[in-house]
Order: structure tokens, then sequence, then C-alpha cells
């Protein structure tokens, strides 16, 4: 077929916009802008897509695309005959084209006329049983039966890219469409690209009425919507798991009773997903996120039901404790100087990405700041003093960071088990490993911060301690032992900090005149600000050497260091008061 002149312009310049050419991509957008304002140039792109064998594909898809943005703009003023001719014309255009990408454009554009077709002309709004462009949806439902996979593949991307009009117009309808994903999605005989298409619309549609009542005609497909995920995260293809998991997040507030009855199998699926070496971190960071907010949406489900919350806390704990990071994972990820000084390949520009650590300890907050204490507080601590008792390391580190971790939300409980808590807190302060100090120092911050003003009777106990820990060989604990002390000592009273003010002092301004560790002289800092506040008039004859220090710290113009200003900057302030 030959085009039309307008059209055999415009394809000229498309065919430029896919050349490496970037003088010729600039000419051609500048010569397009003022024909796509053009209502012609809607013709024009559908004829150059529907020249099959005559323009390249690349140029044909180009077209898709363009259509798809630009014909919102035109359609309504498009004449009534032309709007008839080109949607049977599409619709006769996806059932024979051969070429997938192409395919898919023309999905885009069916869908964006289909949308137009369902927008109210008037303030009447749509009527309740208004089915728009009626010949497309029949078209979908022979194409769902054909024995061709790739016209089945296309009724369900169809369905996919329509979400929002059939979630809107098509109610009546939902019972045949879940018949029609669940008899895809189960089908052992069928195609993966068919079945991914129907998980794909079916999460659509889910996600779009999770806070409507008709989503439980779809709700009830979650058992084989699970079944179905386990197979896809098992053959590793994350695009399919991450849809899968955004929908259960979409799904978590919905007031459908079948989600709740769910409530388990979802967890495990997301627990798998969590666990999984293989997947994406982000992907099992994504997982994480469902069963956080699960845990959030549905708190008291959670917690009565036991095997799946002791399921849920032992799959946390072994991934801290398998992993080689950190358990003083929220100093580290607030903080990059942390984990600069750890690691010498560290790239502050990277460091947005969760990590194995990270994502069980901000699972484990959530849990402990959502679900009833009454449910989670005894398993959890139960853990926690299992672990410590344990030969293996990693072990006790897990245990006793997740003390940590769990003091905000069962900050409550903790205060009235003090007794119990603070000496095995402190003795993992001496413990021989030093990620297992590190975490113990990182749980008495947290502690700190969290058991007021309870913690406050036991800093003849804690203290010395964190003192002693200021001359760790490792760095991560010096570091952590000033957060202990500026946690600490801010909410002191000047007689508990006396018996150490003279020491102390001295020994933070000496790590701070001759290490080089960014981690440690910011804490370093901290602390000597929260022991002036502590001090009161009593660290007057300490404020000008630590002025100075202070002065030397606040002219720094190295930008990675300007958070050390800061902080020099906040402790003259403190001083100051």
């Amino acid at each position: 077929m030959s085009l039309s002149q307008d059209a055999s312009s415009l394809a000229g310049l498309l065919l430029n916009l896919t050349q490496p050419d970037t003088e010729a991509i600039r000419a051609a957008e500048k010569m397009l802008k003022p024909i796509l304002k053009n209502p012609s140039s809607v013709p024009a792109l559908f004829e150059i897509l529907s020249a099959r064998g005559v323009q390249p594909d690349g140029v044909r898809h180009l077209a898709a695309v363009l259509l798809r943005k630009r014909i919102s703009r035109h359609y309504l003023g498009l004449p009534a005959e032309y709007k008839a001719k080109m949607q049977a014309d599409l619709l006769q255009f996806l059932a024979s084209e051969p070429e997938r990408t192409v395919r898919n454009g023309a999905v885009g554009v069916t869908a964006t006329i289909c949308k137009l077709q369902s927008a109210p002309q008037d303030d009447s709004g749509v009527a309740p049983d208004f089915v728009p462009w009626p010949e497309l949806f029949q078209f979908i439902a022979a194409a769902s039966g054909d024995a061709n996979p790739d016209a089945r593949e296309l009724s369900f991307l169809l369905l996919m890219e329509l979400t929002e009009t059939v979630g809107t117009c098509l109610s009546s309808q939902f019972d045949q469409m879940a018949q029609l994903f669940s008899g895809s999605i189960t089908n052992n005989q069928e195609e993966t690209k068919v079945k991914n298409a129907a998980l794909k619309a079916l999460g659509g549609l889910m996600s779009f009425l999770s806070d409507e009542k008709e989503v439980d005609v779809f709700c009830k497909l979650i058992p084989q919507l699970l079944q179905y995920s386990l197979e896809c995260q098992q053959r590793n293809d994350e695009e399919t798991v991450r849809i899968i998991l955004d929908v259960l997040y979409d799904l978590a507030y919905s007031p459908c009773p079948v989600v709740t009855a769910n409530l388990s199998p979802i967890v495990s699926f997301c627990l798998n997903c969590m666990k999984d070496q293989n997947l994406e971190m982000t992907i099992r960071d994504s997982a994480a996120l469902v069963v956080a907010t699960m845990s959030e949406s549905k708190p008291k489900s959670f917690g009565k039901d036991t095997a799946l919350l002791t399921g849920t806390l032992e799959a946390i704990f072994n991934l801290i404790e398998s992993s080689n990071e950190t358990g003083a994972g929220a100093l580290f990820q607030s903080n990059p100087a942390w984990r600069e000084d750890e690691d010498d390949d560290f790239d502050e520009d990277d460091n947005d990405g969760a990590t194995q650590t990270s994502m069980a300890q901000g699972t484990l907050d959530m849990l402990a700041c959502e679900i009833p204490k009454k449910f989670i507080f005894q398993p959890v601590v139960q853990m926690c003093v299992q672990r410590f008792s344990s030969q293996n390391a990693n072990h006790r580190k897990a245990g006793i960071a997740c003390l940590g971790v769990i003091a905000e939300g069962c900050a409550e409980p903790l205060r009235e088990h003090l007794t119990e808590i603070v000496p095995i807190v402190l003795l993992a302060a001496k413990d021989p490993t030093p990620s297992v100090r590190e975490c113990a120092c990182f749980a008495l911050g947290q502690l700190s911060e969290h058991c007021q003003p309870e913690i406050l009777s036991y800093s003849q106990q804690v203290l010395p301690v964190a003192f002693a820990l200021l001359d760790d060989t490792t760095v991560a604990v010096q570091a952590t032992s000033c957060y202990v002390l500026e946690m600490f000592c801010e909410r002191l009273e000047p007689e508990s900090v006396r018996f150490l003010l003279d020491p102390l002092v001295r020994k933070l301004a000496s790590m701070l005149e001759t290490t080089t560790k960014r981690s440690v002289q910011e804490m370093s800092v901290a602390a000597l600000a929260a022991t002036a506040v502590a001090a009161e008039e009593e660290f007057a004859p300490y404020v000008d050497g630590v002025a100075t220090l202070m002065a030397k710290m606040m002219s720094i113009t190295d930008e990675k260091l300007f958070s050390l200003r800061g902080r020099a900057l906040e402790c003259m302030g403190h001083m100051a008061i």
C-alpha cells in the first residue's frame, strides 16, 4: 500500500528519530511538534501504523506510541464516520498483525480510544450499564478462547491496558472475568506468556478495585494467584513476582474478608521472597513491605495466629544472623559516614538501597510497633534471649540487635522487664566478638531513647560500660558506644553523670583529636553535646577546650563533612544554653 502525502512526510520524520544521528533526531523533533498539534496527524499516524511491509517495524511502533499520546487531544473533534472506521480497522489490525512490538503499541492506542469512548460527554456521568466500544469486548472474549496463544495473550494485554475502563464500566461482567483469569492461571497446559498476561491483567484490576466491594470477586482468586506466584519465583521471573507483590500490598487494607482469610499464605509467600537470595534486593524488600503492611492493617489477626507470627519472627532472625552486615542497621542506614568507615569501596551515591539486615530489622520494627504487645513481646524477647545463649556469634549478634530494634514498639513492656533485660545487654557489651559488642551498644542506645525514665536508674551500670568501649579496637564499637552516651546522658541530671564527667570529657575530646573516622568524630561530638546538657553548670571548666575543638570543625568546607560541621554547631549551641 502507498501512503498519502501527509503520512509519507510524517513517516520520513519518524524514520529520522530511529537513526543514530543526534542532529537528525533534533531536527525531526522540531518539525514534528507543529504537525502533531494538528488533528490531521491522527489519520496519518494510523496510516503509518497500518503500513505493514511498507514501513519499518520501528517506525510503525513509533507511530503507535505517538498516536497513543496525541489522540486524546484530537479524538473528540474527529468525524464520527472516521472514528467508527478507525475502531473497526484497529480490531482487524490487532487480529492480523504478526509483529509483537507493533501489536502491543496498537493495544495502547486501543485502550486510549476505549477510555475516551467511556468518558461522559456532559455532566450526566456514565450510565451504570454503559459498555463503551462493545465490539472491542466481543473481540476480547473471542480472542481469549482462540487456539492461537498469541491471540489469548492479546486478550489479556487488552484487559490489562483497559483496567480503569473495565473496573468502572464492566462490573456486571466481573464473575465471568474471574473465571477467565482463573482458567488461564491454573491451566498447566497454558503457555507462560499467556498466564503472565492474565496475571498482570488480574493484578491491575485487583489493585484498582482494592478499596471497593467489587474486589471480592477477584480476591477469591488469591490462592490461585499465590500458587502461580510460587511458580514465577522458582523460575526467577522477577517482573511477575514484583507485580504480584505490588498487588498484595494494594490489597493489604482492602475490606475484603478473603484477604484476611488468606493472611497466612500471603505472608508465607512474602517470607519466601525475602529469603530468596536469587531475587533482586528491591523485590525482597517489596516482599518485606507487604509483611509489614499486613501487620499494620491486620494486627490482631496477625498476632493471634501463633504459628504465623512465630514463623515470621524466625525468618527475620534467620535473615539477620545469616548476614555478615552490621546489626546496628538503624544507625548505619541514617548516616553514610558509618558505612564509609567500614567499607573502603563504599559509594555514598549508592546508599539508597536496602540490605538484607535492614530489610529484616525494618520489618521487625513494624511488627513490634503494630502487633498488640500481648502477642509479640514474649515470643520475640524469648528468641532474643535464646540466641544470646548460643555459641554462634552471629546468633548472639541477631539476638541483641533485635532487642534494640523492638525498643520503640515494645517500650512499655520492656520498661517493666529492664531488671532482666539490662544485665543481658551489658554482658553482650563484653562479648569477645566485635559485632556483638556493637549491637549491644545499639541496643543500649535504643533502650536509653525509648525506655525513659526507668532506664536512667541504671546509669551507674551503663555509663562505665559505654565509657570502657570508647577504647575498643573496632571503629564501629567506638562509634556505637558514643551513641549510647549521647542517648543516655542527654536526659541525666548533673549528679548522675558527675562521677564520670572528667574522664568522659577528656576521653571524648581525645578521640575527636586523634581519630580520622567520620563516624567516631560525629558521634563523639554528639556525646559531648549530650554530656554538656546533663552536666549543666558543672561542664563550665571544659567549655573553652571543647569550644576550640568545635570551632575548628565549624570552619569545615568539604561537603562530605558538612554533617560533622552541623554536629559541631549543635554542640556549641548546647554549651551556650
